[in-house]
């Protein structure tokens, strides 16, 4: 009987001297392979219980996006498991990366431990009392009898539950604020550097310099270090140090901004009172509407409230074009014409040139002198152009037809029609058409190759080693 017992014994010394050991690179990572959440090299579970764990981690992943690697090792060495579950966590990078809600259950049979290893955003739904207590209730007492699948299936059921509360999953897709937390400061960074080179600009423009028309309401240096400088940064700070959501970080931001466009449409409007109580009115107009595309830009990148302070910069450019003015002559008040009044001032050309919209006219009338000002206001979009004859903005493309086309061996040629909407200049223009050219061929004989890839892969989470172990 002794002799048995002997053999047995050596038996069991061979069995365990031939069991592999396992660094971090040679694990098998088989969700890689063929999405399989549990990498089991020597076969320790029955192929049953690796397909119901599948199942249920792959079930899990896909209502909580969290992910549970499942590693049982024969061996790793003389290694410390802890460091080794932080390693292998790592070189898999297992959770989603934006939310770092991974879990690492790693079991080591000569060892006689198993480990949770819990990912950042997974530490406050999974602490390390509760992995602790899951594994000496449902794990430990069957690993202690040799019924490792039993164990390790009740461990994983018991963990996914927890997981899988309301509250839980609401936890495990937030998102890991200390991301943005660090990415403040390289926002920071950039922003500073994007401002300084915009201060130079300004400063090699001239833009500080004081004017003699509108001095009060320059942006001086020192307001433009506290506005767009100093200001910015304070929210940064604050979004850093107090950890706001990215979320909260962009409301601020985008408020900060709208500051920023309401101190300017006040600043602007300021510099043209200054030129209508100075009484140029004119000069007013021309001031704002030189404005006009930096507000349309903004009401396009910031339609809430910026649409509606476009709507107030019409609104306040278009009063000082038709705010009242002074007569040069006698000094007094002056009138604007209506459109069938200023008709007996206007030329038949400029008449025309407002038929066509290229140029609005505006005419004031002196009662107490009869003097007369005529303004123009062109507009920009117009397609029309000065005639060669009379000279007005009245000239434009009319038709354009093909004579004789284009063939694979000579030109083609054609001819457009310029007409003037007021004297009736008529003008014909002749232009040639490319020669076609054959195109070339390719053939479909190109091998598209696509590479079907059955397995998966982890998330790229991060953990700080958090989690329990147990032993039996």
């Amino acid at each position: 009987m002794k002799h048995v017992y002997l053999l047995l014994v050596l038996l069991v010394i061979s069995l365990a001297s031939q069991a592999q050991v396992y660094s971090v690179e040679t694990v098998p990572n088989t969700k890689l392979v063929n999405n399989s959440y549990v990498s089991d090299p020597s076969r320790i579970l029955n192929d049953s219980t690796v397909a119901r764990i599948n199942q249920l981690l792959g079930d899990f992943e896909k209502t909580a996006t969290a992910q549970v690697a499942v590693v049982i090792l024969p061996s790793i060495g003389e290694a410390d498991h802890v460091d080794f579950a932080q390693r292998l966590f790592r070189y898999w990078g297992i959770g989603q990366a934006s939310n770092n809600n991974g879990l690492l259950i790693l079991f080591i049979m000569d060892q006689r431990t198993v480990r949770f290893h819990t990912g950042y955003g997974i530490e406050g739904v999974l602490p390390d009392v509760t992995c602790k207590r899951i594994q000496q209730r449902f794990m430990v007492p069957y690993f202690k009898e040799g019924d490792y699948n039993t164990g390790m299936l009740n461990g994983i059921k018991a963990t996914v539950s927890i997981l899988s509360k309301p509250e839980a999953i609401e936890e495990l897709f937030a998102r890991d604020t200390s991301q943005d937390h660090y990415a403040y400061l390289t926002l920071a960074g950039l922003y500073v550097v994007v401002s300084l080179i915009f201060y130079l600009v300004i400063v090699r423009s001239r833009k500080f310099k004081p004017s003699a028309d509108y001095p009060a309401v320059t942006l001086t240096r020192v307001r433009w270090f506290i506005l767009y400088l100093i200001v910015p940064l304070v929210v940064f700070f604050l979004a850093y140090n107090l950890k706001w959501s990215f979320g909260f970080f962009f409301l601020s931001f985008y408020s900060l901004i709208v500051f920023w466009f309401i101190e300017r449409l006040i600043r602007v409007v300021q510099i043209g009172k200054k030129f209508v109580r100075s009484g140029r009115q004119q000069e007013a107009y021309n001031f704002m509407n030189g404005q006009k595309g930096y507000w349309l830009a903004a009401a396009i990148f910031f339609p809430v409230p910026m649409i509606l302070f476009y709507q107030l910069f019409r609104g306040r450019r278009n009063s000082f074009r038709n705010h009242p003015r002074t007569c040069a002559k006698c000094k007094t008040t002056t009138v604007k014409l209506t459109e069938a009044q200023e008709d007996e001032f206007l030329k038949a050309g400029q008449i025309s040139e407002e038929k066509v919209g290229t140029i609005d006219y505006d005419v004031w009338k002196c009662n107490t002198c009869g003097s007369i000002e005529i303004l123009r206001y062109p507009n920009k979009k117009s397609k029309f152009t000065h005639c060669p004859k009379c000279g007005f903005m009245t000239y434009h493309f009319g038709a354009r037809r093909t004579l004789e086309s284009a063939t694979y061996t000579s030109e083609g040629y054609g001819e457009e029609e310029r007409t003037c909407m007021h004297c009736g200049h008529h003008h014909l223009d002749k232009f040639i058409i490319p020669m076609l050219v054959m195109a070339s061929s390719s053939g479909s004989d190109s091998s598209s190759s696509s590479s079907s890839d059955s397995g998966g892969s982890w998330g790229g989470g991060d953990s700080g080693g958090g989690g329990a172990s147990s032993s039996w």
